[in-house]
């Protein structure tokens, strides 16, 4: 009989189809672990990635299926177990998927993934601190993967607020994605207001705009650090530790402003075909309906474009793309509206999407940087949510993050319907007037 030769992990991480897999394509990754699962019938954690492909691409009955082999071949594989909880979670069945991340850490006190899993149920159940906690115990330093310094690992981290005094210089190395990043100036504007020194290392595109605002000038804005200056601080924070510090603290969030003006852009910095679309009198609408697809939750975050259909018909308004279109279809259904305009090619970087913000009359976005931009910048904004959402939103145990934000959230698990319709009826009232 002839051996068959058995593919590692290290073979599907380095393959074309997990590469398209990992930045988007789902297809690609269910034909990819569908593919690998027939030679390797009875390795749990390949259908644990076969039903993680699924589950992505909203397919829950065939991620369920997979996830359960995973599970009957090995019990004990804590990622099978956490993987259930996940499917649980996303079908909108909390106290089930507690259940399930739960019994992951039992078999693996240790699972990260069990944690984090486990950290953002307690927040949306409205535990909050206790799933905030559990997020600290999240790998921080996969965030220094752009500030590859060894020093910055070198610096001690900040583990609560009572620390700080006037005398120390405090780094907070920005985490995640640019919403992330937007959002964490609420917090340092609050640290800053009390008289800490503080360094934000940001994304580089971001770090042209933040550099600008006015409300964070006592804050030195930094998209990279020498050796010298990294030997200046005396402490660490890691953006997304702050949530939980404040909530240590009993410390509130400090608005800040961003103005358009602080884009430093003009409409003389693009094309006449831009200048004309601008001069139109119609209500100007901007909209994002999808965010990174490497987020793991992005699937689940984002809407199909043509769902927007019965928003994006109503005549007198025009409805500006303020994201990047990368696939044929998006582009097609672009195209062939006459009142939607893509214009995502000349966002360079948040300089560009703030001075397009600032010409909106409003802003229609699901849970991406946009809406954060868009809350910073006191622009009115539609921001339409999942049913099972990022618990920031949550407003009982958060606080409300932008007064100028409306939520608009699924009544049914998968279901844009309700959503859609009301920011429909909103803006048929709107062009009537």
């Amino acid at each position: 009989m002839q051996n068959v030769k058995e593919t590692s992990y290290s073979d599907i991480l380095n393959s074309k189809s997990y590469y398209l897999y990992a930045n988007g394509d789902l297809i690609e990754g269910i034909n990819l672990f569908s593919e690998i699962v027939q030679s390797n019938p009875h390795d749990s954690n390949i259908w644990v990635e076969l039903g993680s492909a699924y589950l992505k691409n909203i397919n829950f009955e065939m991620a369920k299926n997979c996830f359960e082999t995973a599970f009957e071949i090995n019990p004990r594989n804590a990622n099978a177990v956490c993987a259930l909880g996940l499917y649980y979670y996303e079908s909108g069945n909390l106290d089930k998927a507690k259940e399930f991340y739960y019994k992951t850490l039992q078999i693996d006190p240790n699972s990260s993934w069990g944690k984090l899993n486990l950290s953002l149920l307690e927040q949306v159940n409205g535990n909050n601190l206790y799933g905030l906690a559990l997020y600290e115990e999240r790998e921080k330093e996969r965030c220094l993967v752009f500030h590859k310094d060894p020093l910055i690992k070198e610096i001690p981290e900040l583990t609560r607020l009572d620390d700080l005094t006037k005398e120390k210089n405090i780094l907070v190395i920005g985490e995640q994605g640019f919403g992330d990043q937007l959002m964490t100036c609420m917090y340092l504007k609050k640290l800053q207001s009390i008289g800490t020194k503080l360094t934000f290392l940001v994304n580089e595109k971001l770090f042209p705009l933040l550099n600008q605002v006015k409300d964070l000038t006592e804050i030195k804005i930094s998209k990279e650090l020498s050796k010298n200056e990294l030997k200046k601080f005396h402490l660490k924070i890691y953006s997304m530790s702050l949530p939980y510090l404040f909530e240590l603290k009993k410390l509130k969030r400090m608005p800040i402003t961003i103005k358009p003006n602080e884009s430093k852009k003009k409409i003389t910095d693009y094309p006449d075909y831009i200048k004309q679309l601008f001069s139109k009198k119609n209500i100007k609408v901007g909209v994002a309906w999808s965010g990174r697809p490497t987020q793991t939750r992005n699937s689940f975050r984002s809407i199909r474009l043509d769902f927007l259909s019965r928003v994006l018909d109503n005549k007198g308004i025009d409805f500006f793309s303020l994201q990047k279109i990368s696939n044929s279809f998006e582009k097609d259904f672009v195209n062939k509206k006459n009142n939607f305009f893509d214009i995502g090619n000349y966002l360079e970087d948040f300089r560009d999407t703030t001075f397009f913000v600032s010409k909106m009359d409003i802003i229609i976005s699901i849970c991406t940087s946009l809406v954060h931009l868009s809350g910073l910048m006191q622009k009115k904004t539609m921001l339409l949510l999942s049913y099972t959402h990022d618990p920031r939103w949550n407003e009982k145990t958060n606080g409300n993050l932008y007064s100028n934000v409306k939520k608009f959230k699924q009544r049914e698990v998968n279901n844009w319907d309700y959503p859609i319709n009301e920011v429909n009826t909103i803006l048929e009232d709107l062009n009537k007037n």
